[in-house]
């Protein structure tokens, strides 16, 4: 089987983490004669034995309906694997669904000219979708989210990979992690109202926000923090070198998401890999991955009285359930191997 991954896409730490983590591992699985990988940009590093190929940085319609698919016939592919959700009217294809923003835009986080580019590669999903050979979605709210917009084209739920460099949980700060990042949808704020609500929080305790982006997200959460009166106590952070992110999360006492919108929730599985106790949201994805690992505990999203209530219980030491040990199934090995079954069952020939 050779593979070729449209690297077109790859902008973000997710959307390099998902290309290593399972090019890296294809390449290894005797099933596999070659990985490739379309790049546009000379900046996308590549692992190891992943050949690249070069393409003209040209507009995203003709890469996806021309040069894509020219691509995979120079180099005898028979997987086209499209990481961002949308690829070739071609039988090859395979679409990775792991972002829902690509079905929900409707709530104006986007400039205009962001909404009607997402809105032309939503057309262009469902005329070209349903001629391809198989959609893959990272957890079971996205999945239902693809097939409502892909017609005829089979999708099936395979998780991403988790690597957490072997990095386990000591918990032996007294901090309290929040897991950040871009977009309003990350809700940090709802841990700031919680944490200026509890009644006896010891001074050497520390709420640490991290992956806030942009810079402007971190301003204004900083502003509300001294507005309610947090002082020291709140250290917030952009995003951080990948062992430094996974350093803060070992070390902490408490492991929290606020996010009201997760298509799987990375930060989620990962620190549930590592054995940290787990506080999230109750959202769909959240609740899907806590129940694949028995372990962790959820609030009311956006209720920071809640919240509150559960972070004062787990400093007191009534923490959620954890895992003490790495679990089966979860790494990218694993995960790159379900891709490749799948490949071989839904691909025509």
């Amino acid at each position: 089987m050779r593979i070729l991954f449209d690297a077109r896409s790859v902008r973000t730490t997710t959307g390099a983490y998902i290309l290593n983590g399972l090019t890296s591992n294809w390449v290894q699985d005797s099933r596999v004669e070659r990985v490739l990988a379309a790049v546009p940009r000379r900046d996308i590093r590549l692992p190891e034995a992943v050949e690249p190929i070069a393409l003209q940085a040209g507009s995203w319609l003709m890469h996806v309906a021309r040069d894509l698919p020219k691509a995979a016939d120079r180099c005898g592919a028979d997987v086209i694997f499209c990481s961002n959700g949308t690829g070739p009217r071609d039988p090859r294809t395979v679409l990775y669904f792991q972002d829902l923003f690509h079905f929900r835009r409707s709530d104006g986080l986007l400039p205009l000219r962001g909404q009607l580019f997402e809105s032309g590669r939503a057309l262009w999903r469902r005329f070209a979708a349903p001629h391809g050979g198989l959609g893959v979605a990272v957890s079971h709210v996205i999945a239902d989210e693809a097939k409502r917009e892909v017609g005829k084209l089979p999708v099936i739920e395979i998780p991403n990979g988790v690597d957490t460099n072997s990095v386990r949980w000591s918990g032996e700060h007294d901090t309290v992690y929040v897991a950040g990042g871009t977009g309003s949808h990350k809700s940090e704020e709802t841990a700031l109202r919680a944490w200026a609500r509890l009644a006896r929080r010891p001074p050497a305790n520390l709420l640490e926000i991290g992956g806030v982006e942009p810079a402007s997200r971190r301003a204004d959460l900083v502003r509300a923090a001294q507005d309610l009166g947090l002082g020291k106590t709140v250290a917030i952070h952009g995003a951080l070198p990948r062992d430094v992110y996974l350093a803060h999360i070992a070390h902490a006492r408490l492991v929290v998401s606020c996010s009201r919108l997760e298509s799987f929730g990375l930060p989620v599985a990962e620190a549930i890999a590592m054995g940290a106790p787990v506080l999230c949201s109750d959202i769909t994805a959240h609740r899907e991955l806590l129940a694949r690992g028995g372990v962790g505990a959820t609030f009311p999203a956006g209720d920071h009285e809640a919240l509150a209530i559960r972070i004062s219980s787990a400093l007191d030491g009534d923490s959620p359930r954890r895992l003490t040990s790495t679990p089966l199934g979860w790494t990218w090995k694993t995960r790159a191997s379900e891709h490749i079954d799948a490949y071989q069952s839904y691909l025509r020939a």
